[in-house]
């Protein structure tokens, strides 16, 4: 059995928890997020691709979101996403969605190694958000934070077919038997 102090972390708002606490749940679920996209990113081409900087911008918003978990109950401010994070993926999913054609079938996950790794990461967000509305029921979480992991699936599973897409690779549709 480990000793106490190593079962246990310090929170952004003074809290000492046992590392099984469901802030720490949350907050590892959006690291794993951000370490899918950074693997993301070594697939594309290189920092002037055009999908490296709004995945650094998304990255971005995850430290902040986990700060903000980490902070609930704190007695001091800490960071907080605003409605300019929700925006920016409104405008991400606008514009990537458009250069794509209509999806008429499921599809399933797959094709070129970043849309594979987006499909796996939108998954891994989809666990997140249903983490972060469990935590929602013990701790005041703001409703953005629910909102902007909503969206971020939605993203990403746009980013991962135009990522198949502009590599030529053919959707892989499941149609019922």
């Amino acid at each position: 059995m480990p000793r106490k102090n190593e079962a246990e972390t310090l929170l952004l708002s003074g809290q000492t928890v046992y590392k099984d606490d469901e802030r720490l749940e949350v907050c590892g679920t959006l690291d794993e997020i951000s370490s899918l996209l950074g693997v993301v990113k070594t697939f594309l081409k290189g920092k002037n691709d055009e999908l490296f900087d709004p995945l650094t911008e998304i990255q971005r918003h995850l430290f902040v979101l986990g700060a903000e978990i980490s902070g609930l109950e704190a007695k001091r401010e800490v960071p907080k996403l605003g409605e300019d994070a929700l925006k920016f993926l409104e405008e991400l999913e606008k514009k990537y969605d458009e250069k794509l054609p209509r999806l008429r079938n499921f599809i399933f996950p797959g094709g070129c190694k970043a849309a594979a790794f987006l499909h796996l990461a939108r998954a891994v967000v989809r666990r997140g958000e249903r983490k972060a509305i469990r935590l929602s029921r013990r701790f005041q979480v703001d409703p953005l934070v629910i909102s902007y992991l909503n969206k971020l699936s939605k993203v990403l599973f746009i980013l991962a077919r135009y990522a198949n897409f502009r590599e030529g690779m053919a959707e892989d549709l499941w149609v019922r038997s």
